[in-house]
Parts: structure tokens; sequence; C-alpha cells
């Protein structure tokens, strides 16, 4: 399992210095000189000059992507917090305003219609887009959301709780949340919350920050509120928020029923009067919880193993990665929280970065990253930089089609056939609650960004509000209010990308799609995902999920046919 796989080579470099590196804007800048200076007089040239502007392109991401890879395996690394503020500071402003450069050159060229219409619809309509948002006095205040943004890995990083007389971080705490002993997980949800108390304010305060920096921003571009701003910046050209709304609603219709059925059946299960919060990810079997892998070595076997059923080439990534050492899984102190995977796109492999505890969870993780790492690899062959860009419409696709897909092989994880089972249904509910926690989240951020002005008082109980509307009804909360008014500062995602979430929604839906067509035909349901995946950002959204098999649909309807299709696979297990 262990053996050698050669790694995809770096490819030679045609534009920068084999010894260039990125380190001050000194070394940056001439080259950025000789693109904007450059002469176009084909559209081979053109093609010629994208290919140098990618090169750059590249070259500069990966390393700034390692700088926060770094500090997000060593929140304490002063080395690397400093490349992280020299980077924000002294080359991204001005990387940002030469970026902007290229792109009007290249709306401007009059070689740019010439290019292959299908191949570069995405990227000419991405640029247009981006060239219309650029605004000079937005650089100094995006340098800095940049840095205010990289607080809360720090903040988090520094979170953990002492348990009979072993401290432990807030991650590998939470493998008690799975104990049948309800007064242990009771005491742990206890421990974990006052923990997270300590931080309340500060957490607060840094998000109250990150809002009035985002809303500037938005109002010197022309936009009324960030929220607007960031539909554009993210590229969102073939959904609107009201289609957002409307998801909201079809998952309130067609997912809640089914979550409240699961907690009702939850509850009689534990014969329990009530359901309090601790005691909605024990096994409902009275059996000891799962524990598919005893350390990150084993984690990394078995999920090679996994993905060799599935498709060899899947599994020697893993391999690859392995022995590249861009495998960093094991929760510790100092860490940052999460999970990612994390694309270097001059060599075209990627680092997954997790937080293990030996729990069924870092299965789900697994295999999710690891089709963000499939995905990297298999679009890394793609001419242009901008054409592996994509949305996490289409990322996650990704990701989540690999959870499901992997799923008819966890018997690597499970030998035991009711642990498997166990396993199976637990990651189905899961997906429930990832669809309507997704709806939570979305609705959160689209009422503080229209709302920019708004109190701390007023965005906590507008969190318990939303919280509560998508919760299970069987669940108590009484007593537990102040926990529960501050628990969107766990989630990463509204500090670092914000409003990037409804995305995880859509595309669990095109996963679950492509599962159901994967129990029908599996052969055939992998080469569509591996062709999907391809594709890149090559092609719009609604193409992207054509080819692997699903729809980009946010009516009740097809919401519904899906819950149909999952609650019949829950119902066999």
């Amino acid at each position: 399992m262990k053996e050698s796989i050669a790694p995809p080579p770096r490819n030679k470099r045609r534009f920068l210095a084999a010894d260039f590196n990125p380190a001050t804007w000194t070394a940056i800048e001439p080259y950025f000189q000789q693109l904007s200076d450059r002469e176009i007089h084909s559209v081979s040239e053109l093609r010629d000059w994208l290919k140098d502007w990618s090169e750059l392109e590249s070259v500069l991401e990966e390393n700034s992507r390692w700088i926060y890879v770094k500090t997000s395996i060593d929140t304490t690394d002063e080395k690397s917090k400093a490349d992280l503020a020299n980077l924000y500071q002294h080359i991204y402003p001005f990387a940002m305003a030469r970026m902007n450069d290229l792109e009007q050159k290249l709306i401007a060229c009059p070689f740019t219609d010439q290019l292959d219409k299908d191949l570069f619809f995405t990227t000419i309509r991405k640029m247009k887009k981006k060239v219309e948002m650029f605004r000079e006095e937005n650089i100094p205040l995006l340098s800095e959301l940049s840095m205010k943004q990289s607080e809360f890995d720090q903040i988090s990083g520094a979170q953990s709780i002492t348990y009979q007389g072993t401290e432990m971080t807030l991650q590998q705490a939470s493998a008690f949340f799975m104990s049948n002993d309800r007064q242990q997980r009771e005491d742990i949800f206890r421990l974990v919350s006052k923990r997270r108390l300590q931080d309340a304010q500060t957490l607060d305060n840094l998000l109250s920050e990150l809002i009035s920096i985002r809303h500037r921003i938005a109002l010197n571009a022309g936009y009324k509120n960030y929220m607007e701003y960031r539909f554009d910046e993210l590229g969102r050209f073939d959904y609107t928020p009201a289609d957002c709304l409307q998801f909201h609603q079809s998952v309130k219709e067609t997912v809640m029923p089914l979550l409240n059925k699961i907690a009702d059946e939850r509850k009689s299960k534990l014969k329990l009067e009530v359901l309090r919060p601790w005691d909605a990810e024990v096994d409902t079997s009275g059996k000891e919880p799962l524990q598919p892998t005893k350390s990150s070595e084993e984690l990394i076997d078995k999920t090679i193993a996994c993905f060799n059923h599935l498709d060899p080439y899947f599994g020697e990534r893993i391999q690859i990665m392995r022995q590249m050492k861009y495998l960093d899984l094991e929760s510790r102190m100092h860490k940052g929280p999460g999970g990612f995977n994390m694309t270097m796109p001059e060599i075209g492999v990627p680092f997954i970065f997790m937080n293990s505890a030996n729990t069924e969870h870092d299965v789900v993780t697994m295999v999710h990253e690891g089709g963000h790492a499939v995905h990297t690899f298999l679009s890394h062959d793609l001419e242009l930089n901008t054409f592996k860009e994509v949305g996490s419409e289409i990322a996650e696709v990704a990701s989540m089609s690999m959870e499901l897909m992997s799923m008819e092989h966890w018997d690597i994880f499970y030998p035991n056939a009711e642990d498997l089972n166990r396993a199976r249904r637990n990651h189905l509910g899961h997906i429930l609650n990832v669809l309507t926690k997704t709806c939570v989240g979305d609705s959160f951020q689209f009422w503080m960004y229209q709302n920019p002005e708004h109190t701390v008082e007023e965005r906590r109980e507008k969190w318990k509000q939303l919280f509560l509307e998508y919760s299970s009804t069987a669940i108590d909360w009484s007593g537990c209010e102040q926990y529960l008014e501050t628990g969107y500062q766990k989630i990463l995602h509204f500090y670092i990308v914000p409003l990037y979430y409804i995305e995880y929604a859509f595309a669990q839906l095109g996963a679950l799609a492509v599962w159901k067509n994967f129990k029908a035909n599996p052969k055939q349901t992998v080469e569509d995902y591996k062709n999907a995946l391809r594709l890149g950002y090559t092609r719009p959204i609604p193409e992207f999920y054509k080819t692997a098999g699903a729809k980009f649909d946010f009516s009740k309807p097809y919401v519904a046919e899906l819950m149909g299709f999952v609650e019949g696979e829950i119902d066999k297990l």
C-alpha cells in the first residue's frame, strides 16, 4: 500500500526565472511590467501572453498558499506570521493594482474576441466583472481585511479544555459527544461551550470590524451592501439571491420533516423524554462510538485502499501526497481549526490539512478533502491558471460526491457489517444537517450584510432565531441559550470566506444526484465524474453539473425527489 509512485514533474518555467523567489515586490514587479509593456499583434501572441501571465499568477498563488498553510499548521509560528504580514502589506496591494492592469489589457485587446469562445467564455465573463468592480481605494482595505481575517485562526487555535486531568483541543474533545455516558457528554458540552464563551466578546468584536471593512469596500465599488458586492466578487453569474431564498424555502419544506422524523426516532431509541444538545451525535444503538482508525497513518492507508476500489487513479493521488508530505492530519495544540484542501497551482499537488481525533468524522473529512485533491490533479493540465479557479458550487460537488461514492467501500474502515450501516446512516443524517445548517448560515449572512449597523445583541438574537427555525423541534436548548446564541463564532467561513456557504447545499444536491447514478451504474458514473472535474471552470455551472450527471436546480420538486431517495437509502440501513 505504501509503494512509491512518481510525483508529477513541475513544469519548466517559460517566463519566470527558474530561481525566481516571490518574497519581495522588488523581485515580482519587473514581470508585471514586462506583461504590461508587451505588444500583442495576433491571437497567437495573445495566447502566449496569457500563458506567461498564468505562470506568474500560479507561482505567486502557490507562494501565498504555502504561507497560509504554515500559519495554520502552527498559529504561534512567528516567521510564518511575519511572512503573512509581508504578503498582505507589502506585496498584495501592489499585485492587485497590476493584476487589474492586465485584466483591463485583456478586455481591451482586439484579439480577445478571436479566442475560443467555448473555452474562454467563463474567463472573459469573470475578468469583465473584476475590472468593473475594481477600485484603487479598496486596495488598502482589502489588505487590512486579509490581515484581520487571519486573527480568527490565532484565537481559535489557542482554545483547549482540560478534562480528567488531560488538556485537549476542542476537536479532540468533540469525540466525547459520541460517548454512551450521557453525563460525560453533558460535561464535555459545557466545558467546550464555556471555553468558547471566554472568547465570545473578542470574536464578536472581530466580526464587527470585518463587517465594517467589508461594507466600506462595497460602498466604494458602488454597491448598496456587501452581500450584493460579494455575489459579483464570487462570480455568481448562474444564480441570484432570489434563487438562494427559493432554495431556503425548498429545504425548509422538504428536509425539515425528515430531520424531525429522525430526531423523534433518536429520542425514542435513547429512551429520553427530551433530547438535549449533547444527545445529537451519540449512536442510538447503545454501542461504543465507532473508531474506524487509530492513527493518521492508518487513516491514510485505508483512504488509499478505499479510493483504489473506486478508481486506482484516486488512490494513487493520495499516495503521491503522502510521499511528498503534503498531508497534515492530526489535531494538536496551536493548530488552526477545521480542514481544507489547498491547491498548489504551479506543481499541481494539493495539501490536505485537517484535525483528526480518531472518530468516524475523520473518515468523512478525509474522503471529502480527498475529492478536492483528485479535482486538483484532474484539472491541473488545463492551459491557464484561470481555467482551474473553480467556484465552490463546482469544487464541493467533487468533494461531496467522493464522500458518497466512497461510502460504498467503507467496509475497509468498518469490516463489521453493523458498524458499516451505522456509519452510513450517520453520514446520511449529517447530509440532511448540512442542507439545513447551510440555509441558516446563508440567511444569517444575508441579514448581517444587509444590516451592517446591527448590534452584537441583535446579531446573537438573529442567529438564535434562525438556528431554531431550522433545527428539530425535538431538541431542548433550555438553559443553554447563552451557548446557542454565539454558535456562529465556531464557523470560520463567516470570518475568513464570507458568504461562501450556500455552495455546500447546492453541491450537496449535485452529489446526491451523482450518488444516485452511481448506485445504478458505478463505472459510468465515475467516468462522468472525472470528465466533469477535468473541465475546471471552462464551462458555466449548469454545464458542469450536466456533465457530472446532475442538475443545477433549486426547486422544491427536485429537492423533494432527492430527499425521497435519501430517505429510502436510510430506511434500508
